[in-house]
């Protein structure tokens, strides 16, 4: 019998060496299926193979062939020139995403990850220790949202670094809605806010760091027992019925900060790829499309589907809540001063003037100033000009 010289492994090999012995009465059908656990059958079967084609019998009929889901040669060479060129700031997953909407190569993360390691893309493997135990996700969506920001040069290396102000669902993992900006500030917070409630609804919580945007750390008051004065940003929460609950650490808000870590990997590498460097065209195609596609890819169903968003009064007007607010008295002259601006008051019908009444001055996120008088609402002012200037002349 003409034996076809074949290279077995050491566990092949011994394999083969139970089967001969079974061949050669040396062990019975059930002694070697004992040893190689397999069943009788399968030993008879095997036997059988060795019988007629020695040593290569106990090879899989697979063995040798070309896997039929292989890419083609074709494929796979394009797949690495876009990974060197078009796609060269991307991870794995985050191009194995992209690829079918982009190039209508469809492709999975691991074989990618494969192919590009081999042809030595990609940087060192990380191994990170695992040593806090996580927090259950809220049940719905809208219970419970992050409120974060994220500074990073997110137009590329050779840019300044802006912020990323970016608000998330816990019970989802989905982004919300997000804005570029040079830092992070309470108007920037407020807008992102006022525009996630008109989209969805009020939540029921947000979950912040202790930035003084959002809460005014004094811990000397603290000790003495003095009542530390709210932000203007909790009392906008408060009159929303919004509860605001503060973390002691990074860590305690760690489903944020993996998600910015994630911002800071894919979408970086989509602007730098399609020439966004300005935060106003940033913002834009974070809202259209990459906040869009993540939630779709990474988006998980919550344990309840019922949402837990409150629906908005129409009677509520949110940029008379989402905003500063300071108390002001009108001067004889009928003016108010506010940041150093003098404003002409005027007095609303019925009345021929305001000298001495108490008004709210708001300071909203859009940058403009208002003026509310609590009986007549808001007031027609004009802006004068600097209070400084005004008395130099």
């Amino acid at each position: 019998m003409n034996r076809q010289e074949v290279k077995l492994t050491v566990a092949l090999s011994q394999k083969y060496q139970i089967l001969q012995a079974v061949i050669d009465a040396h062990m019975t059908n059930a002694q070697a299926a004992g040893a190689l656990r397999l069943c009788i059958r399968q030993v008879q079967r095997l036997k059988n193979q060795v019988r007629r084609r020695g040593p290569p019998g106990v090879l899989h009929g697979n063995a040798g062939r070309e896997p039929h889901n292989k890419l083609p040669q074709p494929l796979r060479q394009k797949i690495l020139v876009l990974a060197a060129t078009t796609y060269a700031d991307y991870n794995f997953s985050h191009m194995a995403d992209t690829l079918p909407e982009d190039e209508g190569i469809i492709v999975s993360d691991e074989t990618l990850r494969r192919l590009l390691r081999a042809a030595g893309h990609g940087g060192k493997l990380r191994h990170v220790k695992v040593h806090r135990r996580r927090r259950q996700r809220r049940n719905k969506e809208g219970e419970l949202l992050f409120l974060d920001g994220s500074p990073h040069p997110w137009f590329g290396p050779q840019y300044e670094p802006v912020c990323l102000l970016l608000t998330t669902d816990d019970a989802t993992g989905k982004p919300i809605w997000g804005k570029f900006q040079p830092q992070e500030d309470r108007d920037g917070c407020m807008e992102v806010c006022y525009r996630t409630f008109l989209r969805y609804g009020l939540p029921l919580a947000y979950y912040l760091d202790r930035g003084s945007q959002f809460i005014h750390t004094d811990h000397r008051a603290e000790q003495q027992g003095r009542k530390v004065p709210p932000t203007a940003f909790q009392i906008a929460m408060k009159a929303l019925n919004i509860d605001l609950i503060f973390a002691n650490s990074p860590q305690a808000r760690g489903r944020g900060e993996r998600i910015n870590g994630s911002f800071q990997n894919r979408l970086v590498a989509e602007l730098v790829r399609f020439g966004i460097h300005d935060c106003k065209r940033a913002t834009r195609y974070l809202n259209q499309v990459f906040i869009p596609r993540y939630a779709r890819r990474f988006g998980r169903p919550p344990a309840d589907p019922t949402p837990a968003w409150r629906p908005l009064d129409p009677a509520l007007h949110l940029p008379s809540i989402l905003c500063a607010k300071h108390q002001r008295t009108v001067s004889n002259d009928n003016t108010v001063t506010f940041a150093g601006t003098l404003f002409q008051v005027e007095p609303p019908p019925g009345r021929h003037h305001l000298v001495h009444a108490k008004i709210e001055v708001q300071q909203r996120f859009d940058g403009s100033v208002h003026l509310v008088h609590p009986r007549y609402g808001e007031l027609t002012a004009h802006k004068i000009g600097r209070r400084k200037d005004l008395l130099l002349v």
